[in-house]
């Protein structure tokens, strides 16, 4: 946060001139020099508010180029600058919680990485705030690192995953402040509806503004709470099983098991969880989902999966059966696909991720929950944006 001291010059310089006037009304004669010593007040009144106005525009000059302090989620002090105007941001899926820090815009971001680019390209994103795709790309792939191109951005502050200790030494090296956001893996807990705040948290942090998403995450909270309520009101012996499929590449199947994002979401569902006795993101074979056989199968979005739902309900995933799992015969299986973002994943639409979901997993329970309507709502309230019927439906495709 920043601290600001407030000087008060101003206020001791208007105090003795008042203390003179006093003085010098207080004659024998009782009325002596009054002429005289309203002249001196005025003098000193005129010769205050100019005090004043320097002190200002000294302090705003000071704020301008000073620095503060701020903590972040790896636990380290870092000093960085009042006024931000150029941001790199290093791996961390960050982009959307930053275009909702800012009402629908995203200034300031220089340059990210280009696969990063790709997933907005298929989300709503690139309208909301289509200057995005105008930032330089600092490498393809998530994972890489080029300090070369990112030093040549020069930008103000770095934000960077904070559980990639090898990226954050080269990045703090270059001496630029860098700023770590928790993802997985953190000594906190990776729970997206909680995840996606505590960015927006060490966001207020990094502009020096306190409680600017309050109302925001408020909002959100009502819609968690209102399905959340729903929720409890099922009964545990109907209540589904049910499994996350993280990636499918080369005939094999990853799963998000014990620890990841997909437990936060089964946790918050009341599902019963097959895949918790897996650890992260975990691959594994077909006979083990066979051997779980969930009740509901949850594709993830592009960007993380090639596959969709019609390509696991008509079978038609190469070198792979799907059809014998009961999730594939009931016709319960769900992509996510893109809304701000790929929607298992801590973003700024997590309290409509979780409604999504529970109005699939519950579909009786939440047959009159309003979810195009809130969606939409949402989306204009805190974005800025009239979501389009086209963009509706992508979003909700099944």
């Amino acid at each position: 946060m920043i601290k600001k001291t407030k000087l008060t010059a101003a206020l001791l310089t208007a105090a003795m001139v008042l203390q003179l006037a006093a003085c010098g009304s207080n004659t024998a004669s009782g009325t002596e020099n009054t002429s005289d010593n309203g002249a001196t007040a005025a003098t000193g009144t005129a010769a205050a508010s100019e005090s004043a106005e320097s002190v200002d525009t000294e302090t705003a000059a000071t704020e301008d180029t000073g620095t503060h302090t701020v903590v972040d989620h790896a636990g380290n002090t870092v000093e960085v600058p009042n006024h931000i105007t150029r941001v790199v941001i290093d791996q961390i899926p960050i982009l959307s919680t930053y275009m909702s820090y800012f009402g629908g815009e995203a200034p300031y971001i220089v340059g990210y990485c280009g696969s990063f680019k790709d997933t907005i390209s298929k989300t709503v994103l690139k309208n909301i705030a289509p200057e995005l795709m105008e930032s330089a790309d600092t490498v393809y792939a998530q994972s890489d690192l080029n300090i070369e191109e990112i030093m040549k951005l020069e930008p103000d502050v770095i934000l960077y995953n904070a559980g990639n200790t090898a990226h954050a030494e080269i990045l703090q090296e270059s001496g630029i402040p860098c700023i770590g956001f928790a993802t997985v893996g953190h000594e906190t807990e990776a729970d997206p509806l909680n995840r996606y705040k505590q960015w927006l948290d060490l966001l207020e942090d990094v502009f020096g503004e306190e409680g600017k998403t309050d109302a925001f995450t408020a909002a959100g909270d009502e819609i968690v709470a209102d399905v959340e309520a729903r929720i409890a009101a099922v009964p545990e012996d109907e209540r589904p099983s049910a499994l996350i499929l993280w990636k499918y590449s080369d005939g094999v199947p990853q799963v998000s098991g014990n620890g990841t994002f997909g437990t936060y979401w089964m946790k918050h569902l009341g599902v019963t969880d097959v895949a918790a006795e897996a650890t992260g993101f975990t691959q594994v074979s077909m006979e083990q989902i066979y051997d779980w056989n969930p009740d509901i199968l949850f594709v993830d979005g592009p960007g993380l999966i090639g596959l969709t739902s019609e390509d696991v309900l008509e079978n038609r995933v190469e070198g792979t059966d799907f059809s014998s799992i009961k999730a594939v015969q009931d016709g319960r299986v769900y992509d996510t696909t893109l809304g701000m973002w790929n929607w298992f994943t801590p973003n700024p639409d997590a309290p409509l991720v979780f409604a999504w979901l529970a109005c699939n997993t519950y579909p009786e329970v939440f047959a009159d929950y309003p979810l195009e309507d809130t969606i939409r709502e949402y989306y204009h309230d805190w974005y800025g944006y009239d979501v389009t019927d086209e963009e509706m439906e992508e979003m909700l495709q099944y």
